[in-house]
């Protein structure tokens, strides 16, 4: 039971004047019997028990009548089953992730999932206060809204190509509702709770922050999936080149599926080649000739339950092999590295005013690179050249400097915008990399060591590009010059970064996707154009398939995206991870019924004050005619039974 006026209780302190009364009545006199009226003390004592029967009667419906009115002031209610709650902050967390779009008998994960939220919804009133999160597209901002926008959010909500991030989403939702100000908050959960979308090192929200759990049993079925698409070795083709894509399926499987699935690699349209592809396993299917420009196209298995995952897209631009060359002593392995490219025909050599991009240790001939060209900045090991390298670099209008040689231990480079080549990369010596002016135009980082920036890119004064790397090429500093990387980031400072080429060959739905620098609009897959805001960053990277960078008219770019690997594998959350994942106060609902019990738990029944303002207008109306009852007795004649004397 509850009180919409609970200060209104402390009127229940009002039981006190008719119990006083009721004591007061008990006082009387001393009585004193003569000797002939004795014969009817019997007569007497008789009627004195139905005296006080009378008077307890009346007591009790004074003390309940006042307990009625307070009652009813009050505003008391049952707590119960009931559209009727307290004021509640909501953050209702959905999942639209990849998963959610699997079809179970005729409709998908999502459709029963939305029907649940609508159906919780439409118990909501004007007075909660109510978040809805997607965790499919985390990108979107979290606003308090009433029940309306609320139910219009959940209707339009479709499924996303992203990861669903459940365990940040928990948090987040955690904090929208701590922060409300009412005292009563939940979260409800409503996913497939599947086991990738949870991450352990993300603590589950506070004790005191109920979250309702959709989970019901449900088996989950077989699927098929393609992971994992490269084009080229990870290269993008030059122009009339041969080249291949190579597929990667998923190692799931399950009953009615076989050992191996077609695989088609469709490119403009058409069907280029085939093969079986087995689970868990790769087959590189061929590319015909790449022609000037750029190539669009995707590769295709035959769709299943879940066919969000049956097609990844690729872009990539052919184009004439670069020139480069190269100014000082850059190091055995770097000179390899471009000694190899050089001989497979991915890249010319050039004089340093005439190349597309200048590999330059320690700013040699900067000076001569033209303004259309690029030139990429080894440092020395020798810590004692660094001033000449910041002179040249000042009088370049770099707005960079380099610093004391940092290291002392290992590091990965790791940064959301990291080229492929450097990913998983180790250094163990790298200078610092600091602003010594401001930069004239924006700069990016690129990859970062230990919490400081390792590879940073911009344009200079002139229009050149720029990219600075924090440590020299050596094997002593870092792991490049003794792996394969070595040739992919000179193949890709030359092919890609040096041209503003496509970047990345595929990015995973729900990663930001920066801009060309001469794009001012983007094209969704959806066909939907959108113009670029001032980060020229693509966050809402919700849809699978091409992405068109757009100045003007005219498309200066592509940019292929895919639903993340980690959203083929169905498995759901072990029962026994649950608390752990979600949170101490998780309540797990296996059915609508249970479902029903588990949210809005400050529900209340029907409000009591009617019936309590009823009952004490006939409490006091029976009150009165017990009382009056009394008082016709007291006017009529007393019988004798012994005489009153006052003491």
């Amino acid at each position: 039971m509850g009180a919409l006026n609970p200060l209104f209780l402390l009127a229940g302190a009002a039981v006190a004047v008719p119990l006083f009364l009721h004591l007061l009545q008990r006082h009387e006199g001393r009585r004193v019997a003569f000797p002939a009226l004795r014969y009817l003390e019997r007569t007497e004592r008789e009627h004195a028990r139905r005296i006080r029967l009378r008077q307890l009667l009346l007591l009790t419906l004074r003390v309940a009548a006042v307990l009625a009115v307070v009652g009813a002031g009050a505003g008391l209610f049952l707590r119960g089953k009931g559209s009727s709650h307290a004021p509640t902050a909501l953050a209702l967390v959905l999942d639209n992730s990849v998963s959610s779009s699997l079809v179970e008998g005729d409709r998908r994960v999502l459709d029963r999932l939305k029907d649940l939220a609508l159906a919780t919804l439409a118990d909501a009133t004007d007075a909660d206060r109510i978040w809805v999160i997607l965790a499919g597209a985390p990108w979107l901002p979290a606003t308090p809204v009433g029940p309306g926008d609320a139910l219009r959010a959940v209707e339009e909500a479709q499924a996303s190509a992203g990861a669903g991030d459940l365990s940040q989403a928990l948090v987040r939702a955690a904090a929208l509702v701590s922060g409300a100000g009412l005292e009563a908050r939940e979260i409800h959960l409503l996913s497939d709770l599947q086991a990738t979308a949870f991450d352990p090192r993300v603590r589950a929200p506070a004790k005191d922050v109920p979250v309702a759990v959709w989970a019901p049993e449900r088996e989950v079925p077989p699927n098929r999936a393609l992971t994992a698409l490269l084009v080229g070795g990870g290269l993008a083709p030059l122009e009339g080149q041969r080249s291949e894509v190579t597929v990667t399926a998923a190692p799931l499987s399950g009953p009615g599926l076989s050992a191996a699935t077609p695989v088609r690699v469709v490119v403009d349209g058409r069907v280029r080649s085939a093969a079986d592809l087995p689970a868990g396993m790769s087959v590189a299917l061929a590319l015909p000739p790449a022609a000037p420009g750029w190539t669009l196209g995707y590769a295709e298995a035959d769709r299943d339950a879940l066919s969000a995952d049956d097609r990844r897209y690729f872009a990539f631009r052919a184009r004439p092999a670069p020139r480069v060359a190269v100014s000082g002593e850059v190091g055995v392995f770097l000179q390899e590295g471009v000694a190899v490219l050089e001989a497979g025909a991915r890249l010319r050599g050039a004089a340093p005013g005439q190349a597309d991009l200048l590999i330059s240790l320690a700013g040699e001939s900067l000076e001569e690179v033209a303004a259309s060209g690029a030139v990429l900045v080894v440092p020395p090991g020798e810590p004692a050249l660094l001033p000449a390298l910041n002179r040249r670099l000042l009088a370049s209008g770099i707005p960079w400097r380099f610093e004391g040689m940092q290291g002392g231990g290992e590091a990965g480079l790791d940064g959301t915008g990291t080229p492929e080549p450097l990913q998983g990369v180790r250094v163990r010596r790298w200078y610092r990399l600091a602003l010594a002016m401001d930069p004239p135009f924006p700069t990016r980082t690129l990859a970062m060591a230990a919490g400081e920036p390792w590879a940073v890119e911009g344009t200079d004064p002139t229009g050149r590009r720029y990219l600075l790397l924090a440590s020299p090429m050596d094997a002593e500093s870092t792991s490049l010059p003794l792996s394969s990387a070595m040739v992919r980031l000179v193949d890709w400072a030359a092919v890609t970064w040096a041209a503003a080429g496509s970047g990345p060959l595929e990015r995973m739905a729900g990663m930001p996707i920066s801009a060309p620098r001469d794009a001012d609009a983007v094209r969704l897959p959806s066909g939907v154009e959108t113009p670029l805001d001032g980060t020229r960053m693509v966050r809402a990277t919700g849809e699978a398939g091409i992405y068109t960078f757009l100045a003007g008219d005219s498309a200066v770019a592509h940019q292929a995206v895919n639903p993340p690997p980690a959203e083929s594998d169905l498995a759901p959350l072990a029962p026994g991870e649950l608390h752990e994942a979600v949170g101490p106060e998780a309540v797990v609902a296996m059915d609508e019924g249970q479902w029903e019990r588990a949210v809005f738990r400050a529900r209340r029944g029907p409000n009591l004050a009617g019936a309590l303002a009823a009952w004490a207008l006939a409490l006091v109306i029976l009150e009165a005619m017990v009382a009056a009852s009394g008082s016709w007795k007291r006017g009529a004649p007393r019988p004798a039974g012994g005489a009153r004397v006052a003491p």
